[in-house]
């Protein structure tokens, strides 16, 4: 039975990168196992806006992983704004296989 309670944890984002895979820097580590999934999301404000993303990762540090799905290449340059928004990732599942033998 699903936990009602379950809030999964948010992690802020302190930089991504304009690339075909885009590369998400969190100030904290973030836990996350490769072919986890993700929910991204970033405010107007940051320059590049991301309403709710759902991207399939792989990790590549203690605070990075690169987003397989999400090609940011066409969108503004992520800037850390002076205002209270907070752009964060927060999981949506973790990878699993599920293989038949």
């Amino acid at each position: 039975m699903a936990n009602p309670d379950f809030e999964p944890e948010r992690r802020s984002i302190t930089a991504i990168t304009n690339a075909i895979e885009a590369a998400v820097t969190t100030s904290v580590a973030h836990g996350y196992d490769d072919g986890s999934w993700v929910c991204i999301v970033v405010p107007n404000t940051y320059g590049m806006r991301l309403d709710y993303v759902e991207t399939r990762i792989n990790v590549t540090g203690l605070t990075t992983f690169t987003c397989l799905d999400l090609d940011t290449q066409a969108m503004d340059p992520f800037v850390v704004p002076g205002a209270n928004a907070i752009a964060h990732v927060m999981p949506v599942s973790q990878s699993i296989d599920n293989v038949a033998t």
